[in-house]
């Protein structure tokens, strides 16, 4: 489903060069969980940008389906965002004055009115993850953990052939982080999806198919 054929990512400025990722080579079977770790630096969100379409290679190639995402051009790349690759940010990314439901409405269809089925499903995802009762609250009202599982949900509600998780229990406490994994293993087992989840540590390798350790922007392992 995802191939990286000797893929870098390499950045200057003011003369001064510096390598992300370094011939990555990796292909990713559709319906796989890859878990790829690493420490601070190694290489993890880049990798994860760059296999999502986010950013272009410097070098070499990503083929997403059969498409080249550093020679696509930007009518592709939104329809693959829109329909087929979701991204759970470490950082929420959640509009402010929207309320949850907003938030994850305006995620479904951009500009789009809603229809009875897609209310129907938001209002089941909000139970799914405990938060049928802060449907009409801002973000600002949320905990840190309540937040990231908005996120989640945002990015689940249109039902990607893909998702991408760059640290999604990065920045919430050991509880939180618990039950978010939980969420994920339960969408792993239930969905025919892929999924690639970048992590420092607290995802247990048994929750994937396939751990992938990168070091200095190599996979070492």
């Amino acid at each position: 489903m995802i191939e990286c054929i000797s893929a870098g990512k390499h950045y200057s400025r003011n003369s001064h060069s510096f390598t992300a990722l370094s011939d990555i080579n990796l292909a990713i079977s559709k319906n796989e969980t890859l878990l790829v770790r690493g420490r601070s630096g190694a290489g993890k969100s880049t990798l994860i940008h760059l296999m999502s379409g986010l950013i272009k290679p410097s070098s070499g190639k990503v083929i997403f389906n059969g498409i080249s995402l550093g020679d696509a051009n930007n009518k592709t790349m939104s329809s693959l965002l829109l329909n087929e690759i979701g991204i759970i940010f470490q950082s929420f990314n959640l509009l402010p004055t929207y309320t949850v439901f907003e938030n994850i409405e305006i995620a479904i269809v951009p500009g789009k009115t809603l229809n009875m089925n897609s209310e129907t499903r938001i209002r089941e995802y909000l139970e799914k993850f405990d938060l049928a009762k802060k449907a009409d609250l801002l973000p600002s009202e949320l905990s840190i953990g309540q937040q990231q599982k908005v996120a989640i949900i945002r990015t689940l509600i249109r039902e990607p052939s893909v998702i991408f998780a760059d640290e999604p229990t990065g920045s919430v406490d050991d509880q939180s982080a618990s039950e978010i994994f939980g969420l994920l293993e339960k969408i792993r087992k239930e969905s025919n999806v892929t999924i690639i989840l970048a992590t420092h540590g607290n995802i247990p390798d048994s929750f994937a198919d396939r751990v992938v350790e990168l070091e200095n922007g190599r996979i070492k392992s």
